[in-house]
C-alpha cells in the first residue's frame, strides 16, 4: 500500500461523512418549516390573531434556547450519531401529532417539544466536525455545511408550497413527517461517524477530550470579550433571521400574494443565503481565519437590503423576490460564520458543542421576540413598525461586528 494511502482513505471517509451529515441536517427542515408555511391557513381556520400565532413561534424559540444550552454541554460528552437521530425521529413524531391539533394550547405545546428535538441536529455535528477539520479549513467547510440548513429550508418550503395546496395544512404536517422518517431510516444505516481503524493520517480524529481539557477550553472561551460580542451580534441576527423565516409568507399573503406564490417566493431567502454562506466562509479563510471584516461588511449591506425589501410593493414580484434573496445572502453569510466556523474557533475540539449551545442558545432566546413580540408589533404598528425595528437591529449588528475586525480565532492562538 502506498505511504499516502491512509491519508486518502481518511479524506475519502471524511468527505462521505460530511456529505451524509449535510443531507441529514437539511432533512431536519422538513420537520421545522411546516408551522411558518401553515400559519396563514391555521389562523384563518381557527380565527387566531397574529399575536396568538406568534405565541407558537415564541414558545418554540424559548424551548429551543433552553435546550441548546442544556444539550450543548451534553453534546461534548455524547455527541454524534445517537443525538442526531434522537432529534430527527422525535421531530417526526411531533409533526405527525401537530397535524391532529385543533386547539392553540396543543399547537403551542407540541411545537415546543419539537423545538427540543430540533436543537439536537446541529449540536451533534459540532464535535464531529471540529475533530475532522482544522481551523484553516473550518470557514470553508462550515460555510458549505451551513448550506444544509439553507438548502433544506428552501427544499422544505418548496415542497410545502405544493403539499399545502394539495393536502391542506394538516396534510402538510403528515406528509413531511413521512418524508423525514424515510430519510432518517436511510441515513441511519449509512452514517459511520468513526474513521476506518487502519487510517492514521496527519491530524486524525481524536477521542473525546477529558473533562479537565473541556473545562479549560470553556473558561478560556467564556473569558474572551470577543466571544460575548459574537453572542450579542448573533442575538440580533437571529431575530432578523427568524422574523423573515417565520413571517415572510404571512407578510406576502397580507400584502396580496396567493399562499402558493408567497411560499415559493419565501424559498428564495434561504436559497440565496447559501451563496452568502459559501462566500463568507471562503473569504474569511483567505483572510487567515479573520472573520470580523466579513461580518461587518455583510451586515452593512444587510441593513440596506432590508430597507429596499420593505419599500417594494408586492406587484413588483421579480424585484421583491430579488430583494428577499439579497436579504438572505447578506444575512446567512455572517449568521453561518457565527454558528459554524466561529463556534469551532472558540470551542475547538474540546468544547465546540458547548460553544454552539451557548451561541445558538442566546440567539434562540433573542429570537423569541421574532414570534409573539413581532406579532404584537405587526398588529399594533403594522409592517412599517416591524421593519423599522429590524433595520435598527441590523445597523447595531454592523457596529458590533466592526469591533471584531482584528480578532483571530482562539483555536489558532492555541496552535
Amino acid at each position: 500500500m502506498p505511504d499516502d494511502a491512509p491519508g486518502r482513505v481518511f479524506r475519502r471517509s471524511r468527505l462521505v461523512l460530511t456529505a451524509l451529515l449535510f443531507v441529514g441536517y437539511a432533512g431536519y427542515y422538513l420537520g421545522r418549516v411546516t408551522v411558518p408555511v401553515a400559519l396563514p391557513l391555521i389562523g384563518e381556520a381557527f380565527g387566531y390573531s397574529n399575536a396568538q400565532l406568534g405565541l407558537v413561534l415564541s414558545v418554540y424559540f424559548a424551548v429551543y434556547a433552553a435546550s441548546k444550552l442544556v444539550n450543548g454541554f451534553l453534546g461534548d460528552r455524547i455527541g454524534g450519531k445517537a443525538m442526531f437521530f434522537i432529534g430527527l425521529f422525535g421531530s417526526v413524531l411531533m409533526n405527525a401529532v401537530f397535524g391532529f391539533g385543533r386547539e392553540l394550547f396543543l399547537f403551542v405545546a407540541v411545537w415546543g417539544v419539537n423545538a427540543y428535538f430540533q436543537t439536537m441536529g446541529w449540536l451533534a455535528l459540532m464535535p464531529i466536525m471540529a475533530r475532522w477539520y482544522p481551523s484553516r479549513e473550518s470557514g470553508r467547510v462550515m460555510g458549505l455545511m451551513s448550506i444544509s440548513y439553507q438548502l433544506g429550508d428552501f427544499l422544505a418550503r418548496a415542497s410545502a408550497a405544493v403539499l399545502i395546496v394539495a393536502l391542506g395544512w394538516s396534510g402538510l404536517f403528515w406528509a413531511h413527517a413521512v418524508l423525514l422518517a424515510l430519510l432518517g431510516l436511510a441515513l441511519y444505516r449509512l452514517i459511520r461517524p468513526e474513521p476506518p481503524p487502519a487510517t492514521h493520517p496527519p491530524g486524525p480524529p481524536e477521542p473525546a477530550p477529558p473533562g479537565a481539557a473541556r473545562r479549560r477550553s470553556r473558561r478560556r472561551m467564556l473569558r474572551s470579550p470577543a466571544f460575548w460580542i459574537l453572542c450579542a451580534s448573533y442575538v440580533l441576527l437571529s431575530i432578523i433571521r427568524y422574523t423573515f423565516w417565520g413571517w415572510s409568507v404571512d407578510y406576502l399573503v397580507q400584502a396580496g400574494a396567493g399562499i402558493g406564490a408567497a411560499a415559493a417566493t419565501s424559498a428564495l431567502f434561504p436559497l440565496l443565503g447559501s451563496a452568502g454562506s459559501i462566500g463568507a466562509g471562503w473569504v474569511s479563510d483567505r483572510l487567515g481565519a479573520r472573520r470580523g471584516p466579513v461580518l461587518a461588511v455583510m451586515c452593512a449591506v444587510l441593513t440596506l437590503s432590508i430597507v429596499v425589501f420593505s419599500r417594494l410593493p408586492v406587484a413588483e414580484g421579480p424585484w421583491l423576490a430579488a430583494a428577499l434573496g439579497l436579504v438572505g445572502f447578506t444575512l446567512y453569510g455572517p449568521y453561518s460564520l457565527m454558528s459554524g466556523a466561529m463556534v469551532m474557533d472558540f470551542g475547538g475540539k474540546e468544547a465546540s458543542a458547548s460553544a454552539s449551545g451557548i451561541v445558538d442558545g442566546v440567539g434562540a432566546a433573542g429570537a423569541i421576540f421574532a414570534g409573539v413580540g413581532m406579532g404584537y408589533l405587526i398588529d399594533a404598528h403594522g409592517w412599517d413598525g416591524a421593519f423599522g425595528i429590524i433595520v435598527a437591529m441590523a445597523a447595531l449588528a454592523t457596529v458590533l461586528n466592526a469591533l471584531l475586525w482584528r480578532h483571530k480565532p482562539l483555536r489558532t492562538e492555541r496552535g
